[in-house]
């Protein structure tokens, strides 16, 4: 399980065939609904090329393509993507806390107190403030050294890589003030 940071929704205008490569993403063709994009993405089949602009093309290939929506004002909406086990170590790092249950928007997934999943993991806050906890944060927090564990492919398995946290709370940055930019809040699930 993860949880994705992002923008507050808005309905989409568009939908793009993307691997989640930035700027693959942003030269993807648009299409007028999910459907058309869904059938681009199954019609890619698993013979494709590696998409123009990706990031990675020697293994863009060997992953599945995705429907991304394109918001009204013809851009993609910024994410920052974690697991439910960091989204916890950023929530504490952000200033949320398993007893701020009165308000359910500012809560972020914590670690139960018998070790367990999440208390919650969902929730919208307006971006200036969702910016100033990062701030914080930011400041505050001393440099990751990490989490002894190994790679799988792109994917790094049972640790946290040194500069995880700074790498993490810099994109939540990124995402925050892109949000304040546009008047919109940051939500998370």
């Amino acid at each position: 399980m993860s949880v994705t940071f992002t923008a507050d929704w808005r309905p989409a205008t568009q939908f793009a065939v993307t691997c989640g490569c930035e700027q693959a993403t942003a030269l993807a063709v648009r299409h007028d609904t999910y459907e058309e994009a869904s059938v681009a993405a199954l019609s890619a089949g698993p013979a494709r090329r590696a998409l123009p602009g990706c990031a990675m093309p020697d293994i863009c290939p060997e992953y599945p393509l995705y429907v991304h929506d394109v918001g009204p004002d013809g851009e993609f909406t910024p994410e920052v993507n974690v697991s439910q086990r960091h989204a916890a170590l950023l929530a504490g790092l952000l200033g949320f806390t398993a007893s701020e249950t009165t308000n359910a928007a500012q809560t972020l997934p914590c670690p139960s107190h018998d070790g367990g999943g999440p208390a919650d993991d969902a929730g919208q806050l307006p971006a200036e403030d969702f910016l100033g906890r990062v701030l914080v944060a930011l400041a505050l927090t001393p440099e990751d050294e990490g989490v002894d564990g190994y790679w799988n492919g792109r994917l790094h398995m049972g640790g946290r890589c040194a500069g995880y946290l700074q790498l993490r709370l810099a994109q939540l940055h990124d995402l925050a003030q892109w949000c304040v930019d546009r008047g919109r809040d940051v939500a998370w699930g």
